[in-house]
């Protein structure tokens, strides 16, 4: 298990650095919040073609760690180019290439993860909280960094995050193959069961306005004039909070329904964005990250159940590529250029506002889906017990 919770720290070590600093050194390179944004979709955009096509390729192959390794190594190599180029044209070419490769890995780690907490018995929520750890650590240490540096150096700490990393990977068990045999008409009867596409709408109905904060939060605080430090503490708070939530979350999950902790999830997300809307300094935001607690732990670890109770075994890496596909594809997509563009137009205020009423609508959405649920399992139920009572007679 410490092998396990150490490279989940590490990987996730990554994702503070190609996430939340890199609209500050793009807007440092001379782009607007609108060019950050549609780079950013663009990137979301690479990553729905290439995180359920590395999950099938996992899937088929029955094996998650050389995948993952084959993938980290593609993406140091890549990012040594994105961070070199100068042109936007040329930092959109290499940023598309990178998210081939870096997209994928956030979901191959966590389906690994589950595998091994499956086979050993161990929690999943209290091994998945050691990413968060990573990325709260990771963040506070890059803003200090940083305001010391300068953001120009962000390049040669990526590349030195993505080789710990990878020699993290190194040291890990790989996951139990599959009992059954992958191939593509499996997965495409999968991509068209209702039930998983409609969650995967709930999903994205959530999802938009998470994915539009952790593009234009750096930029929302920097306009506040808040230091790279602050952005640092900010995102420390916010996944530190997390913490308590993942080491209990399994305990929960046996108390309560995925969709009603999904319900609670996505109320949590509209008065966080509400909050936001109104925030008038970087201590507000900062403050307001404490949410984080009961919005994406909540979130991630409802829905991955949720999906494991309707995707088949032997698919498991494709369905959690869909939901990867869904959260961090689509609702990047749409968060990121839609964001960008009415954080320039309109501004953050009315930007988190719009963020706030979306995740509303999907909380009522959510809910309709459960009480659908059980009115038709109330009727499964009855249309099980007339003949019984007519047979009795």
């Amino acid at each position: 298990m410490v092998r396990m919770s150490l490279f989940m720290y590490f990987l996730f070590s990554t994702y503070s650095i190609m996430g939340f600093f890199l609209p500050p050194y793009l807007q440092s390179n001379g782009l607007d919040s609108g060019q950050i944004g549609n780079l950013l979709a663009v990137g979301s955009l690479v990553a729905m073609i290439a995180q359920p096509a590395w999950g099938f390729i996992s899937d088929k192959h029955k094996t998650v760690k050389p995948i993952l390794l084959v993938l980290l190594i593609c993406a140091f190599s890549v990012s040594l180019g994105f961070f070199s180029a100068t042109s936007f044209f040329a930092i959109l070419f290499f940023y598309a290439l990178f998210s081939c490769f870096h997209s994928a890995t956030g979901p191959l780690a966590e389906t690994l993860c589950i595998a091994y907490a499956s086979q050993h018995q161990k929690s999943f929520g209290q091994i998945r909280l050691w990413g968060e750890v990573g990325v709260g650590m990771s963040s506070l240490l890059l803003g200090i960094v940083i305001d010391r540096i300068g953001i120009h150096h962000l390049g040669g700490i990526y590349a030195l995050a993505v080789c710990v990393a990878g020699a993290a990977t190194l040291l890990l068990p790989n996951s139990k193959s599959a009992a059954s045999a992958v191939n593509l008409s499996n997965l495409g009867k999968l991509f068209v069961k209702p039930k998983l596409l409609w969650f995967l709408l709930l999903v994205l109905m959530v999802g938009i306005p998470h994915r539009m904060n952790d593009s234009m939060l750096a930029i929302y605080l920097h306009r506040l004039g808040a230091t790279d430090t602050q952005l640092g503490m900010a995102w420390l708070v916010a996944t530190f909070s997390t913490v308590p939530v993942f080491m209990f979350i399994s305990k929960i999950m046996r108390k309560w329904n995925e969709l009603g902790i999904l319900v609670i999830a996505a109320f949590a997300y509209s008065l966080r964005w509400m909050i936001y809307s109104f925030a008038e300094s970087p201590g507000v935001l900062i403050a307001a990250q404490l949410l984080h607690s009961l919005t994406f732990p909540l979130f991630l670890v409802s829905s991955i159940q949720y999906l494991s109770s309707i995707v088949p075994a032997e698919l498991r890496a494709s369905g959690q590529a869909a939901f990867a596909v869904t959260f961090g594809g689509l609702g990047g997509i749409i968060g990121s250029s839609t964001g960008g563009y009415a954080m320039a137009q309109l501004g953050p205020q009315p930007t988190y506002l719009a963020g706030s009423l979306l995740a509303l609508a999907g909380a009522a959405a959510i809910i309709a889906t459960y009480k659908f649920g059980q009115r038709n399992s109330r009727r499964g139920q009855s249309a099980v017990i007339k003949p019984a009572d007519n047979e009795s007679l």
